[in-house]
């Protein structure tokens, strides 16, 4: 049995997050870390970090005078215990090692009256989180307990978050940003329970692996990041890959429990209803299933021109552009491919270079040009166009008819395959366009692009705005938008002109 020292081995806040959502992943993060060399982190991954970070940054303008433990793990324990002793009156980043467990809390702030220490939490979110992995309330039970453990007294617990109503104008008006939520009652209840955690984490990653993990009763997308080392005997494309199968807990759990894991293998497929049966029934029979009279229908209710029309978005926890609030979406780019009623199709774009001022005025003026608003606009989850153009509409209400014209006239391309006119089993159960381009259109690719998707293209966008970056480089990032962007408007003209191959 391999057991935990002190010596070797620590526990660390996110360590105790990990562990509720899949103690498993967390055992093989200790004891074989060489499964992870290839996990690398995605854009989106690496962005949710930073924007925490930043988010933390700009929470200590809470705190004018705050000391800052500038030593990040281990190192800065000692560090932290020099700088209580000179009785600060705001620390950030305090370090403290109990046993095994070590944190770093993000803000404690003495309490006069209480004679005691506030502690908070930073989060880059809207609001506070109480379901697992992000339960805000126990990662701070966890801190407090640790905390004061060495001697400090917690009077006090919360979380700082974002205000998802502030919308900047000017200088960040930190006040304004933040919320700060009192979780003191929660924490002080949820005590107990987390104590009882880490004792049991601390005895199971002493201990030698398990077999598999709870992860075998989520849904795919819910899975641990190990999860195929932990089952090995669950394929490729299993009954985890069914559409939302989280959602039918009854009938998911009696499969797994009873050892089903390849759809062949369900026996009772007639249980199975809307998007679930269907996929299922794709994959049965080997071929897509093809609801004819429904994509005709649908299809004749377009009219020409058909504008296939595609937003890319930035966004920050920490907003820098006026009218904008927390992570919400700044339309930086589009892509507009136009067919008309002979086949002739035609492409316009836009993209923000260099987004000062009202930069969004220019690019909806681009808009009105570019658009025929008697025509159908078509996008791909019309939920996210129709909401940046409101966006555009609340900070520009000359433009509102127009806008107005074109959200009530738009038309979802992504619903013959959400709605099941068009079912294939390779979608795996999504009706995303980066799953069903692939399948249907396969010569059509991304991976040639510098650019390939979107995540990196807010990534990319990022950069190319910033004033340290070569103008080379910026040349080259604006040409890989644009083609980026391009595909992704031309690939919802290649699937419906495959659709109209079917009809």
């Amino acid at each position: 049995m391999q057991l935990l020292h002190k010596t070797d081995m620590h526990i660390t806040k996110t360590d105790y997050l990990e562990y509720t959502f899949c103690r498993k992943n967390l055992w093989f993060m200790k004891h074989k870390p060489e499964l992870f060399n290839d996990k690398e982190l995605s854009e989106f991954e690496k962005k949710i970090i930073e924007e925490g970070n930043l988010a933390d940054e700009a929470a200590r303008n809470l705190f004018p005078g705050g000391e800052l433990i500038e030593l990040v793990g281990m190192r800065g324990v000692g560090q932290t215990k020099n700088v209580l002793a000179m009785k600060p009156k705001t620390l950030f980043q305090g370090a403290f090692l109990s046993d095994v467990f070590f944190v770093q809390a993000d803000v404690l702030h003495w309490n006069e009256p209480l004679n005691g220490w506030e502690l908070y939490e930073v989060k880059a979110t809207n609001d506070v989180k109480r379901e697992i992995p992000h339960h805000h309330v126990n990662d701070l039970a966890f801190q407090k307990l640790v905390i004061e453990s060495g001697g400090l007294k917690i009077v006090k617990a919360g979380v700082i978050h974002l205000n998802s109503e502030y919308r900047q104008k000017g200088e960040v008006d930190y006040d304004e940003l933040f919320i700060v939520a009192d979780l003191t009652d929660e924490v002080l209840a949820s005590e107990d329970a987390v104590r009882e955690e880490m004792d049991e984490m601390k005895a199971y990653l002493s201990g030698a692996e398990e077999r598999g993990c709870d992860c075998l009763y989520r849904g795919r997308n819910a899975q641990c990041t190990t999860f195929t080392h932990s089952h090995p005997e669950v394929p490729e494309y299993s009954v985890h890959d069914i559409n939302r199968i989280g959602g039918s807990k009854k009938l998911f759990y009696d499969w797994i429990d009873r050892g089903i894991y390849a759809l062949e293998d369900i026996d009772n497929p007639e249980k199975l209803k809307g998007a679930k049966k269907a996929q299922h029934q794709a994959y049965m029979a080997g071929k897509p299933l093809i609801d004819h009279e429904g994509i005709t229908e649908l299809l004749g209710e377009l009219v020409f021109p058909l504008q296939f029309f595609d937003y890319e978005g930035y966004s920050s926890a920490i907003p820098r552009f006026d009218g904008f609030g927390a992570y919400e979406q700044v339309p930086f780019q589009y892509s507009l491919h136009t067919m008309r009623e002979d086949g002739e199709i035609e492409h316009r774009e836009y993209l923000v270079t260099d987004p000062v001022g009202d930069f969004t005025r220019p690019l909806l003026e681009r808009m009105r040009e570019d658009m025929d608003p008697n025509g159908t606009v078509i996008s791909w989850y019309s939920t996210y166009e129709k909401q940046r153009n409101a966006k555009l509409a609340e900070l520009h209400p000359e433009h509102a008819e127009f806008i107005e014209t074109i959200n009530e006239g738009m038309f979802d391309l992504m619903t013959i395959f959400s709605k099941n006119y068009y079912v294939d089993a390779a979608f795996k159960g999504s009706a995303s366009i980066k799953r069903v381009l692939p399948v249907v259109v396969p010569h059509l690719t991304y991976k040639a692009l510098g650019i390939q998707k979107g995540d990196q293209a807010i990534e990319r966008w990022e950069k190319m705005i910033s004033p340290e970056t070569s103008q080379k480089e910026k040349d080259q990032i604006a040409s890989d938008l644009l083609e980026y962007c391009k595909l992704d408007t031309f690939a919802m003209v290649a699937i419906y002109q495959f659709l109209l191959k079917l009809i």
